[in-house]
């Protein structure tokens, strides 16, 4: 869409454009806008009365309200100017966020971490009661974490924390839970990709390919097999005692497929093989190469996998975390033998991440209302720019706003509403008499503003008039109660948030 005139509000297919030169002025004086995306104005009103937005400022200024934190405001170094932890997470925070933090960039552990195990987000699956899916995710990045996790470590050496988090006694046992269990995580594969991949010696690189491959449903055969000390000797004799764990992963190779033969390539007599992926130990050797040994074969599997057709077996992990706050000041735990342990060292994870609430209306109505930010080289969807902290830092040096395409309420019921530093914006299409469609989004509630989905499903599909405000408000409460992280003092936000909640049932019934 091509905007004529960047100081102008125009109608144009089914949307409101916004030209990136209009004022804070125009847009509240606008018909048109108020009309037709009524939710936005109502947001700019709100925040040019809260001080957050001034007249004179252009309509990119909407996508440049930034996290709201007093200890970030009176000057405490945090996450947003340079440092790796939030202040603000050791004392009361009332105005802070109750649906968990943000993280600005991968933390320190994963990046610390040779295999780059996404670690705050196994630690998040634990912590919300999920323990295959943390299982399951290790096993994504690192097929043989009993073998290397406890004796690489550079996890716990890169951890904010005065006590670091026990990262790499965590990992340690969750990887015993998965190589005690081969009937569930070394499993034989359900399809058969009819490919057959030699592996001619039993490197690191080469055995964790093996899973990966066989994963996918490859025949893969381990050549020239021998002790596991054999495969340890050019990690140095600190890798010796690991013999046993790597022992025991081969045996559940094994058991999911792959085959092992003392034989070279040369005297294979079985199925000719489709590809030799040969995975010698790297030029660089010693302690140091123990885990990047292991990294590499995970990316050469991946590769030779998708050249196959086959999916790629990594996905990425999620970047927005709750923890159990009364863990914070714990100690650690030490040696984890069970479950609870491992719970409660997984409650002293900061995850790196920022926890103050997201300012302002406006960035909260233009992510209800999935508008469309065009820049004078790209187009961006609210979706994905308000997912980000301070999002205006996806924008390219010299990169400029071009409109934002606000697409028309048409005939849905829709608003903004305030109350401090939260906002509630909303939109419900009812047709005969029931709620058919509704999109909730709060802000000041998380560091992001953030689509109350579950608390939609709890309305959606009821008869709008057979609601009772104050019922239905914590019945929402209810349904996103999971995905709740609350600060001391941080109830009276919540109960702010039902208030909204009734608030913006009574609007909408009384239209």
């Amino acid at each position: 869409m091509w905007i004529e005139n960047q100081y102008a509000i125009t109608a144009l297919d089914g949307a409101v454009a916004v030209g990136g030169a209009v004022t804070v002025a125009q847009l509240l004086e606008d018909p048109l806008l108020w009309q037709e995306a009524r939710p936005v104005a109502e947001a700019v009103r709100r925040d040019v009365e809260a001080g957050l937005l001034s007249p004179d400022q252009t309509a990119e200024a909407l996508l440049r309200q930034d996290v709201c934190c007093p200890s970030r405001e009176q000057g405490a170094p945090c996450l947003l100017a340079g440092e790796r932890a939030c202040p603000s997470l050791e004392k009361p925070c009332p105005t802070g966020s109750v649906m968990g933090g943000k993280r600005l960039e991968p933390p320190a552990c994963q990046a610390a971490c040779p295999a780059g195990v996404d670690l705050a987000g196994i630690l998040q699956l634990l912590r919300e009661g999920s323990l295959l899916e943390a299982q399951r995710t290790l096993m994504k990045y690192l097929p043989m974490a009993r073998t290397v996790c406890l004796a690489c470590g550079r996890c716990v050496g890169a951890c904010v924390k005065n006590q670091p988090v026990g990262l790499a006694n965590l990992m340690d046992w969750l990887g015993d839970t998965i190589d005690s269990h081969p009937e569930i995580f070394f499993i034989p594969p359900s399809g058969d990709s009819r490919k057959w991949v030699a592996l001619p010696s039993p490197t690191l690189a080469a055995l964790s390919a093996a899973y990966y491959l066989r994963r996918m449903g490859n025949h893969v055969v381990v050549l020239n097999d021998g002790p596991a000390e054999e495969t340890l000797a050019s990690f140095g004799e600190r890798a010796l005692p690991l013999a046993g764990r790597l022992a025991r992963y081969k045996e559940n190779l094994a058991a999911m497929g792959v085959l092992f033969s003392p034989g070279s390539l040369e005297a294979w007599t079985g199925e000719p093989f489709h590809q030799v992926l040969d995975l010698e130990s790297a030029p660089a050797k010693g302690w140091d190469q123990l885990v990047p040994a292991i990294a590499w074969g995970v990316e050469e599997a991946r590769k030779l996998n998708l050249s196959y057709g086959l999916k790629s077996f990594l996905e990425p992990g999620g970047d927005f975390c709750t923890f159990q706050r009364e863990g914070l000041s714990r100690p650690p735990v030490g040696e984890i033998r069970d479950e609870a342990q491992a719970l409660a060292e997984a409650g002293r994870c900061l995850n790196c991440a920022c926890y103050g609430a997201s300012g302002g209306c406006a960035s909260a109505a233009l992510l209800m209302l999935e508008t469309v930010i065009r820049t004078d080289r790209r187009t961006l969807r609210a979706q994905d720019y308000f997912a980000q902290l301070q999002p205006w830092r996806q924008f390219q040096p010299g990169e400029a706003l071009e409109a934002l395409e606000i697409p028309m309420c048409g005939d849905f019921r829709a608003g903004c509403l305030s109350q401090g530093e939260l906002c509630l914006c909303y939109a419900f299409l009812v047709e005969e008499g029931k709620i058919t469609i509704l999109r909730l989004v709060a802000g000041g509630a998380a560091p992001v503003p953030v689509r109350l989905s579950a608390g939609e499903r709890a309305l959606q599909g009821r008869p709008l008039l057979e609601l009772e405000p104050g019922q239905a408000a914590r019945q929402v409460m209810e349904a996103i109660e999971p995905s709740l992280c609350l600060p001391q003092g941080g109830e009276k936000k919540l109960q702010a948030l039902e208030g909204l909640l009734g608030q913006c049932i009574t609007a909408v019934q009384s239209v």
